[in-house]
């Protein structure tokens, strides 16, 4: 693939995000591709990784997914993204809280000559994530003199 054709490829990734589309976001895997995530763990082939995303899409319904920068070497990619949400619905084990989440991350893909996505690894603070979720607490600093 081109740099063009790699740029294009997520422009309309960008614009599935939009439209909370699990099926055009999962469409663009290969078959057998392989993901990676924090908080759910390894993900092999495309139907396991729609499930991914349209868990995301069910938990928060007002999903906002935002692509900061791309960078393009070759067949790999990283994004830099945000994301932003309201948990309406149960995720990954936590019961519905009401809460909005906002965190940063970068997403590492590898394509294939076809320009599909044969991997990626997903790369951002969950720890956060549950903290933002009330599910985790922080201690408070200190302060020294």
């Amino acid at each position: 693939m081109t740099r063009g054709e790699i740029a294009a490829l997520f422009a309309r990734r960008q614009e599935a995000w939009q439209r909370r589309d699990a099926t055009a976001l999962a469409n663009d895997y290969a078959d057998d591709a392989v993901a990676e995530s924090p908080m759910q763990g390894h993900l092999q082939g495309r139907s396991r990784i729609h499930l991914v995303y349209s868990s995301w899409f069910g938990s928060f319904p007002d999903l906002a997914f935002t692509s900061r920068e791309l960078l393009i070497d070759g067949h790999r990619v990283a994004e830099v993204y945000e994301v932003t949400g309201t948990q309406s619905a149960a995720f990954g084990g936590v019961p519905a809280t009401g809460r909005r989440v906002e965190f940063k991350g970068v997403w590492l893909y590898t394509l294939s000559a076809e320009g599909t996505i044969v991997a990626d690894e997903r790369l951002y603070d969950v720890t956060n994530v549950l903290v933002q979720l009330g599910v985790l607490r922080t201690k408070p600093v200190e302060k020294t003199s």
